[in-house]
């Protein structure tokens, strides 16, 4: 085969594998918004479980997911009160980066914490997100891990850990509830 035919193959090939390739990339972010849209409504855990350091407590924990922005993102209001800490208030804004295909979650609540978790669902019923950051020199990471067990039914696993050491964990199984702005 001639240098010329051979080069307008690799061309033709190489023209014909861009669209795919664009397509596959486009597609990141729209399937991680839609697995993300999955958590909206009204989420009760009646026993989520709070462990920092040797103390424990069971609290009931609730979150209420609304989309934003023409359906392109979450807000997300959390609540629960903790013994010894008081009442969290946490107000979270989530959506999908169509650059990194990543879902990014900025959370500010009403104890001073803000900062961005970043993550993606690894399917549509897995999704684990990651926060690290220095704090007096020591690393602190937070891991989010979230399972969808049913359309209803939401498995959440926090861990906190500073300078390797576990410092606070957080388990709680979450059922959605009737929310009449959300149907």
């Amino acid at each position: 085969m001639n240098k010329k035919i051979q080069s307008s193959l690799f061309v033709a090939m190489l023209l014909a594998a861009i669209p795919a390739t664009a397509q596959t990339s486009q597609d990141a972010p729209a399937s991680q918004l839609k697995m993300l849209l999955q958590l909206k409504g009204f989420w009760e855990a009646k026993t989520a479980i709070i462990k920092m350091g040797d103390k424990e407590n069971t609290i009931p924990y609730y979150a209420n997911f609304k989309t934003t922005a023409d359906n392109n993102g979450l807000l997300m209001n959390e609540w629960a009160t903790i013994p010894g800490l008081g009442k969290l208030n946490g107000t979270n804004l989530v959506g999908v980066n169509p650059f990194d295909g990543k879902v990014h979650w900025f959370s500010v609540d009403n104890m001073g914490t803000a900062h961005e978790h970043i993550g993606a669902f690894s399917d549509a019923r897995h999704f684990l997100m990651v926060y690290k950051e220095m704090q007096d020199d020591k690393e602190f990471q937070e891991t989010v891990a979230m399972e969808l067990i049913s359309r209803d039914e939401m498995k959440l696993n926090i861990t906190a850990m500073l300078d390797g050491k576990e410092i606070e964990t957080i388990s709680a199984t979450f059922q959605r509830k009737p929310d009449k702005e959300n149907n």
